[in-house]
C-alpha cells in the first residue's frame, strides 16, 4: 500500500507524517525510504485511510541505519540485525559499535608511496604491483593524493622487518603475510562461530532480551581475550617444537655430510 500526498504538500498531523515529510526529515528520498521498507529495515507506518504515517520511531531507525552503515555494516546485514530486534536502538548501535571496534582503533599512520618503496626496497616499476598486493591484504589504503593509510601499522612492520631478517624480496614478505592472514582467520572463524552457537544463537531465539544485552557484549569481548590468548599460546608451544625439531634434524645433517679434502701441493 503506497502513501498518498495531496496536492498541497506534504501533511503532518499530531498522530506522525507522511513519507514526504519522513524524507525532507532523514535526508534521505521516497524511492530509498520505499527501498528500506521492502527489505524490512523500517517498521510499516502506521495506516489511516489510504495513508501512511510516520513517526519518531521511524527517524530514529533510520538514523541507526546511516550509523550502522558508517560502521562498515551492509544494508543486508543491518536488516538482519533489526528484524524483530527487543531492546532499543542505542543496544544495538553499542553492541554493534564493539563489534567494529573489536581489536581497537587501528589507524592514523600515514605513509607515501616512496617510503613504502625504500622500506620494501622495491623498485619503480615493481612499486604498483607490490602496493595493490598490499592494499589487498588490507595492509595500506590508498587516500590520494600519493599517501597511504596503515591499516596495521604493526603487520606492516613485521612484513618490513622479514625483507631485512629473511631476505625476501617485497613480494615473498607479503606472500608470507598473506599466508598468516588465511591462518588467522581459520582462528578468528573458529571462535566467532563458537560465539555465535553458544552465545548469540540463544540469545536471539530467546527474543534478545533488552537486559542481555550486556551479557552477550562482555561475552564478545570475552572471546577476543580468549582468541588472543590461545593463538599466542599455541603458537609459542609449536614454535618451540618446530625450533627443536629443525635444528636437530640440521645438525644431525651437517655431521653427515662428507668433510671435503684439501688438494695436495
Amino acid at each position: 500500500m503506497g502513501d498518498t500526498e495531496d496536492d498541497g504538500g506534504p501533511r503532518e498531523s499530531d498522530d506522525g507524517f507522511v513519507i514526504e515529510e519522513l524524507s525532507r526529515r532523514t535526508g534521505l528520498t521516497v524511492r530509498s525510504l520505499r527501498s528500506y521498507q521492502t527489505q524490512k529495515l523500517l517498521p510499516p507506518p502506521a495506516v489511516r485511510g489510504r495513508t501512511g504515517y510516520y513517526g519518531e520511531q521511524h527517524v530514529a531507525r533510520i538514523e541507526l541505519i546511516k550509523d550502522l552503515q558508517s560502521q562498515g555494516l551492509k544494508l543486508s546485514s543491518i536488516a538482519r540485525m533489526v528484524d524483530g530486534q527487543s531492546g532499543s536502538e542505542a543496544d544495538l548501535l553499542r553492541f554493534t559499535r564493539t563489534v567494529t571496534n573489536l581489536f581497537g582503533e587501528r589507524r592514523g599512520a600515514f605513509t607515501s608511496a616512496e617510503e613504502l618503496m625504500e622500506r620494501f626496497r622495491v623498485t619503480e616499476d615493481d612499486a604498483p604491483t607490490v602496493i595493490v598486493k598490499a592494499m589487498e591484504l588490507g595492509l595500506v589504503q590508498d587516500v590520494g593524493d600519493g599517501t597511504f593509510e596503515e591499516l596495521s601499522p604493526e603487520l606492516l612492520s613485521a612484513g618490513e622487518r622479514a625483507v631485512r631478517v629473511l631476505r625476501l624480496d617485497a613480494g615473498g614478505a607479503l606472500r608470507v603475510l598473506e599466508s598468516l592472514r588465511k591462518q588467522a582467520d581459520a582462528v578468528a572463524d573458529t571462535y566467532l562461530d563458537l560465539f555465535i552457537e553458544r552465545v548469540w544463537s540463544p540469545f536471539v531465539e530467546a527474543g534478545r532480551p533488552a537486559e542481555q544485552w550486556s551479557e552477550v557484549e562482555a561475552a564478545l569481548l570475552d572471546v577476543r581475550a580468549l582468541a588472543t590468548e590461545a593463538l599466542v599460546s599455541t603458537f609459542e608451544l609449536v614454535m618451540s617444537d618446530r625450533v627443536a625439531e629443525v635444528f636437530d634434524r640440521e645438525v644431525v645433517r651437517g655431521q653427515a655430510r662428507p668433510k671435503r679434502r684439501g688438494r695436495g701441493r
